[in-house]
């Protein structure tokens, strides 16, 4: 399993398109090794944007982001969109790419000691904060030993009532349907949960509001898959994401569903 906690595989439409094997890449296309540095950095900007929402909120300051990280690799927009689209016609190639780009930043992971208490601290404070704890992209066949990404978290210092997390992820080249869920139990003995079906590539959301009145602890939830026989499924930028109870959207806990002392119950 990945050290990385935050990183996002650069999204890219045309991986769905399985097409081509290993190939020398043509003249206006980076290279592999080049393209995998690229894309590490790319994470990095992803992950620096999503964990300061409220400066990287516009599409102009996501945008200088990404210039600043082409820049820094001497890559213009048009050779970038030619190496994304040749390595979105090779998907094996990608895959490599994004492979190398994960053990670039493992390595990095690996040379920071672990922090319970500070460095991960410091990472999920604030009014909003992603905190997936595993990798954010998986490749899903009907030889996989799982069919399940199961997740669970427990309390910190910035756990509050009434907070809210929205697990999203995007779907390439699938066939069949995806689920999701994501769920709470409360230490007076509740349980609440929603969830959600997928049947079309794109992507997918669900969102879970937290108890104003109650204490959580613990959030959980899974992505389950059920791929036919010779079905590639790609899961692409997978993030849970927690923010504040917001007070225009807290009636629509309505929808989900209560589990108590044995039986589903309507919510209140």
């Amino acid at each position: 399993m990945s050290r990385f906690k935050s990183m996002h595989i650069l999204p890219v439409a045309v991986a769905a398109m399985l097409i081509g094997a290993c190939s020398k890449t043509p003249g206006d296309v980076l290279p592999p090794e080049e393209m995998s540095k690229l894309v590490a950095d790319v994470y990095r900007g992803e992950s620096v944007i999503e964990f300061n929402h409220s400066t990287y909120s516009s599409d102009s300051m996501k945008k200088v982001v990404k210039q600043s990280v082409l820049m820094a690799h001497n890559v213009d927009e048009a050779k970038f969109d030619s190496s994304m689209a040749w390595y979105g016609r090779h998907i094996e190639d990608y895959i490599k790419v994004c492979d190398r780009a994960v053990e670039m930043l493992e390595a990095e992971a690996e040379a920071i000691p672990d922090d319970p208490q500070g460095m991960n601290q410091m990472l999920v404070a604030g009014d909003s904060a992603q905190v997936w704890p595993m990798s954010n992209f998986y490749h899903i066949t009907s030889a996989t030993p799982t069919r399940y990404i199961a997740f669970r978290l427990t309390p910190d210092d910035n756990w509050e009532k009434g907070d809210e997390y929205a697990l999203a992820f995007k779907l390439i080249n699938m066939r069949s349907d995806v689920k999701s869920l994501l769920a709470t139990d409360y230490t007076d003995g509740r349980s609440e949960y929603l969830s959600t079906t997928q049947s079309e590539d794109g992507w997918s959301r669900v969102t879970l509001r937290l108890d104003t009145a109650r204490t959580a602890q613990a959030i959980y939830g899974f992505i389950e898959f059920n791929p036919a026989s010779g079905e590639h499924i790609y899961v692409d930028s997978i993030s849970l994401v927690r923010t504040r109870m917001n007070p225009n959207v807290y009636r629509s806990r309505n929808r989900q569903k209560i589990f108590d002392h044995g039986k589903d119950i309507d919510n209140d």
